[in-house]
């Protein structure tokens, strides 16, 4: 795995990474746009491969401001690696979702290990590549000893990674980079090594 960089010297790395997440819960399409290169890519849970970015920033689950069922999330301190221009963040997240579960509000906790590729061409760095590697979840009633009536064989047949986010989303593509199948980590953390790696010569 390629060099973790000194933490003080990647603080635009870290900013543009915080901005991003803040804008995307926040809904602030102009500035969540800013935050990436038009020809940047994004691996989603509703998608089954990459898409363009203007399709993850126009389309699929972006985030709806309702009080009664807010998102919120919480990013953890980047771990960079860098070299020249090109850098990748590791990024742990943890986003609480309240959800409607057979007629009772939940609230739907995941943890995701998110993945940024970011580039700086001319003067700024920006994300070119955005991606996630899903850990676990869990689901609970927001008012405890409420009864979710959850399907237990349903739930056997999910991926343990996302299990509760494919149950109450049945539109999560079955094939997301997860824990629970450590090849596609491996091979995550391989292709980003080699992208790192050809990095072409600072100027």
């Amino acid at each position: 795995m390629g060099e973790c960089s000194n933490p003080n010297s990647n603080e635009e790395i870290m900013a543009l990474i915080a901005r991003e997440r803040q804008c995307r819960v926040t809904q602030r399409p102009d500035d969540l746009a800013a935050c990436y290169y038009e020809d940047a890519t994004v691996t989603t849970s509703w998608t089954s491969g990459s898409v363009g970015v203007r399709q993850y920033l126009t389309g699929g689950k972006a985030p709806v401001h309702d009080p009664e069922f807010p998102i919120v999330s919480r990013i953890s301190y980047p771990v960079v690696h860098r070299k020249g221009n090109r850098a990748y963040a590791e990024v742990p997240q943890t986003t609480l979702r309240w959800v409607s579960v057979h007629g009772e509000k939940a609230i739907l906790e995941c943890y995701m290990r998110l993945i940024y590729c970011v580039e700086k061409r001319g003067d700024a760095w920006k994300i070119s590549d955005f991606r996630s590697i899903y850990e676990s979840d869990a689901l609970r009633p927001e008012i405890p000893g409420t009864d979710l009536h959850l399907d237990a064989a349903a739930l056997s047949t999910l991926r343990h990674a996302y299990r509760y986010l494919a149950y109450v989303d049945d539109n999560v593509s079955p094939d997301l980079p997860g824990i629970d199948r450590p090849e596609t980590v491996k091979a995550m953390y391989a292709q980003m090594e080699a992208w790192l790696n050809a990095a072409p010569p600072e100027k």
